[in-house]
């Protein structure tokens, strides 16, 4: 079993996912990052825009939060502007292997990979948790990254978002993250690219969560 995400705090200011064991996870989180072992949660963390202004280190804001939430696990930890309430979950199985992927997903930086860097004036950011319930080592965690990554742009792009950069059509935000999660026991599987179970399942469950969770921002934020 896996358990469901829940909003914390008085403000919904947090969204936790808890595991029912140590998972491994890759990602390039804000906190937690890289290939981290033995973690028990993955937590998302809504901020204001003008709580991150440029002379504030996003890590060392984040570990204080933490600490004023006395949050002593071992955490992998996601930052976000969006509402986590609109948070979207789609969990899929087939067999003995379970895929669940959460989203919090916000376009309001949109841009298309290979635009000229910018600074925008407003923020989202598409933040992805996939936890498979069968173990991956690094080899395997990173193609599965890649996959996640491959289904958040085709979701972008059946969105026909416009890049804030450009008058071309978005393929993320300047500020999207990933993290993939699995148990930390011995590998299974080996490969999961897009010929295999586990990548079917992957791809499939990122795609329509990312897709659900850019129609929820678009209900709240277009006009």
């Amino acid at each position: 079993m896996i358990h469901t995400p829940l909003i914390t705090n008085d403000s919904t200011s947090w969204l936790i996912a808890n595991f029912e064991e140590p998972h491994n996870v890759l990602s390039w989180a804000v906190i937690g990052g890289g290939w981290t072992k033995q973690v028990d949660c993955v937590l998302w963390h809504r901020v204001r825009n003008e709580d991150l202004t440029p002379d504030i280190n996003p890590t060392d804001y984040f570990r204080k939060r933490l600490f004023q939430k006395e949050e002593s696990r071992n955490v992998v930890g996601f930052l976000t502007s969006v509402s986590l309430e609109n948070y979207s979950e789609v969990i899929l199985q087939k067999e003995d292997l379970r895929i669940r992927s959460i989203v919090t997903a916000g376009l309001g930086n949109s841009v298309r990979i290979g635009d000229r860097p910018s600074q925008l004036k407003t923020y989202g950011t598409i933040n992805i948790l996939v936890q498979c319930s069968a173990p991956m080592n690094l080899n395997t965690s990173l193609e599965a990254v890649s996959l996640i990554a491959e289904a958040r742009t085709l979701a972008v792009l059946e969105a026909k978002i416009l890049s804030k950069a450009g008058q071309n059509l978005a393929t993320g935000t300047g500020t999207d993250c990933i993290a993939f999660a699995s148990p930390s026991r011995n590998s299974t599987i080996h490969y999961t690219g897009k010929h295999t179970l586990s990548g079917h399942l992957i791809g499939k469950a990122v795609h329509e969560s990312v897709s659900q969770g850019i129609t929820n921002w678009k209900r709240t934020n277009w006009k």
